[in-house]
């Protein structure tokens, strides 16, 4: 399962409660990211590579790999480097940022969410069900 969140709000109490989470958790529930993104991240974090090594690392396609590094480096997780070869020309390496910037960024995401769930909740629910029935009747 490569759902980026819980299954269940059920689940969700049942993990909360129970089980410590994991930074992968933290990462695939607020940023939205799969497996195969957390891995990429966490093997770039010491170590830049061209996207031919990550696709072999991770066992993936080359374009599989390239859209991985894209989306983690347009989220500002990855920095794409470019390196010059020898007899001209160039390629890229990416490699990731800090974990300190990935933390500082997550518990922007944190904030913002829970206040948009609280205020979610603040609504009165039967004004909510009224609204909702009033746009399906039409």
């Amino acid at each position: 399962m490569d759902a980026p969140c819980f299954e269940s709000l059920k689940t969700l109490r049942i993990k909360a409660l129970t089980e410590k989470m994991s930074v992968e958790d933290v990462m695939r529930c607020l940023l939205g990211l799969s497996r195969d993104e957390v891995k990429t991240y966490f093997m770039l974090l010491n170590n830049s590579m061209t996207i031919d090594e990550i696709a072999e690392v991770l066992g993936k396609s080359k374009p599989t790999a390239y859209r991985i590094a894209v989306k983690l480096t347009k989220m500002g997780l990855l920095v794409r480097k470019p390196h010059i070869m020898e007899k001209g020309g160039y390629y890229y390496k990416y490699e990731a940022v800090e974990p300190e910037t990935i933390k500082r960024g997550i518990q922007e995401v944190l904030n913002v969410v829970c206040k948009k769930v609280l205020e979610a909740l603040s609504q009165d629910f039967a004004e909510v069900k009224r609204k909702l029935h009033e746009s399906t009747s039409r």
